[in-house]
């Protein structure tokens, strides 16, 4: 995991632009740092090395969180004879496999990083089109990633067909920015993009084209069979989990920890993997998710660090946190703040590698407005829908879980993501994963898994609680804002917000107190790009 960041230019700049942009990014790559310049490349340890007045037409940085590879792994990398240059920051899971195919295995290092083995395959497959080499390359790919890569004439981003990696960019002038946070580019441009997940951003003197990439394809349902069902989900999972964990470089793992079916189930696949497990679970005192996090922790033998919040807690990290996601609405803010207090206690015990059970509810229609869908609308319109809200997860949750995590240098793995995983789940008909509009459960090919798995029922079968209900944040939030404005008459302040319920749900999320109050902690602390 790391922070990359960069600029295409038809007439030089400045390469300390990318270094200043690497310094607002910091926190995503604390071991180590290096630039790309025209064809140079230099490291260091710490960003301020990097420090020049050189003036360059690309100019391509990286700072880096060792997870896979050893201390050779420091981006950019160049390819043997020079040409090529690269810095990636994900995780490519099947990079062992792709590397076995490599021509000139012998030109490996023994200890060697996900993203080296990237470069290689680009090297390997380069024919003088950038561009057409990166389409070939990302249909073999298996991860969560951005990359960018340039031959000195083209630049070319490309991002994982899911969207868990972020990148945004900039256009000012002949000049093309880019960076893995906003806040990197806050003070270049007003106009911020971003690029979409599975395209290719390409950019030479001829200006920006936008190219189609990696794709999750959208497969038949063809599993109709409640056992067939299992297995084979079952055993998309394992394989993704094994994946995930194998090569890292981590002496142990963190899981954020609701007490819910989708985290208990990664919590005792890799426990049973015999690694050193530290579940995470936030919430109020005597809140559902803590009690149940709590006693299924005991149930299991899971070492798991409970953090408790209050009103004056939440009050006081809510500018780091709007910082941190860099959007204030109110459901988006409500939903980082555990996870954004999980990963700043996994990071205080040394860990560098968090999991998370993000994305199960899109696969198996497990909340509760699908029931909806499906009494109003039926079996296919639900099939639809689910994998509208899989497109749509980089804007509703992924980029901002990116973010909170990344915010404590912390790397979190989404394994119900992985690309077999989906398309697994996709396969499997809808009548499997819901029963009726009135099923209270829902999700139950994922539900029968977690109990072959060892799941205890009473979790395997829990109905799911919204993360900001089952925390207690919700309630806190209206008990903060009520009391900032001492039950004054305020007017409703529109700020961005997104989530899939607004997809479904017909009614106002939160109070106008709540919003307001939101809005003037953004004002205050200047948390967006220093607006206000």
């Amino acid at each position: 995991m790391c922070s990359i960041c960069g600029y295409f230019s038809v007439q030089e700049k400045p390469a300390n632009v990318v270094v200043d942009m690497l310094q607002k990014t910091k926190h995503r790559g604390p071991d180590a740092c290096g630039i790309y310049t025209d064809g140079e490349i230099f490291k260091g340890v710490r960003i301020e090395e990097l420090k020049s007045g050189k003036s360059t037409r690309i100019c391509i940085g990286h700072s880096r969180l060792s997870i896979v590879g050893g201390e050779d792994s420091v981006q950019p990398f160049i390819s043997c004879d020079g040409s090529i240059s690269l810095v990636c920051n994900g995780e490519i899971y099947n990079y062992q496999e792709l590397q076995g195919l490599l021509r000139d295995k012998h030109a490996l290092k023994d200890e060697i990083s996900d993203s080296e083995v990237l470069l290689r395959l680009i090297e390997e497959m380069y024919n003088g089109d950038l561009l057409r080499t990166t389409q070939d390359v990302v249909e073999m790919l298996n991860g969560m990633y951005v990359f960018v890569v340039t031959d000195g004439r083209d630049v070319v981003i490309a991002r994982d067909p899911i969207g868990v990696k972020p990148i945004y960019y900039v256009e000012e002038g002949k000049t093309v920015f880019f960076c893995s946070e906003k806040k990197g580019l806050w003070d270049i441009g007003d106009k911020i993009k971003r690029v979409l997940p599975g395209n290719i951003l390409c950019i030479n003197e001829r200006g920006i084209s936008i190219e189609q990439g990696a794709k999750i394809e959208r497969l038949q349902i063809d599993i109709t069979d409640p056992d067939e069902a299992t297995t084979l989900y079952g055993d998309a999972l394992a394989d993704a989990m094994e994946k995930m964990l194998r090569g890292l470089n981590v002496d142990k793992i963190g899981m954020i920890f609701s007490g819910g079916v989708d985290s208990v189930l990664i919590a005792k696949i890799i426990s049973d993997a015999g690694w050193d497990l530290r579940c995470y679970c936030v919430g109020e005192e005597n809140s559902d998710d803590v009690k149940n996090a709590e006693r299924v922790a005991k149930d299991l033998g899971l070492s798991l660090r409970t953090i408790y919040i209050n009103e004056r807690k939440v009050e006081s990290i809510l500018p780091e946190i709007i910082e941190s996601i860099e959007i204030n609405g109110l459901l988006q803010v409500e939903v980082a703040v555990p996870m954004y207090l999980a990963a700043k206690a996994a990071s205080e015990d040394g860990v560098k590698v968090m999991f998370t059970g993000q994305g199960a509810d899109e696969l198996f229609a497990g909340y509760s407005w699908y029931k909806d869908v499906l009494g109003k609308e039926g079996f296919l319109k639900l099939h639809n829908d689910l994998w509208r809200d899989i497109d749509l997860l980089y804007d509703d949750t992924l980029e901002r879980e990116d973010k909170v995590t990344m915010a404590h240098s912390v790397e979190l793995r989404v394994p119900y993501l992985d690309g077999n995983v989906v398309r697994c789940a996709m396969r499997i008909s809808p009548e499997l994963k819901i029963k009726d509009k009135n099923d209270p459960v829902r999700k139950w090919v994922h539900r029968n898994v977690a109990s072959l798995f060892g799941v205890p029922d009473y979790i395997a079968y829990r109905p799911k609680d919204a993360a900001q209900s089952g925390c207690g944040i919700h309630l806190l939030m209206k008990e903060i804002a009520e009391e900032h404005f001492k039950n004054e008459e305020i007017e409703k302040v529109e700020l961005e917000d997104r989530g899939s319920n607004y997809r479904y749900l017909n009614e106002e999320y939160g109070t106008n107190a709540m919003w307001a109050y939101l809005d003037e902690v953004t004002k205050v602390n200047h948390c967006l790009g220093g607006e206000g």
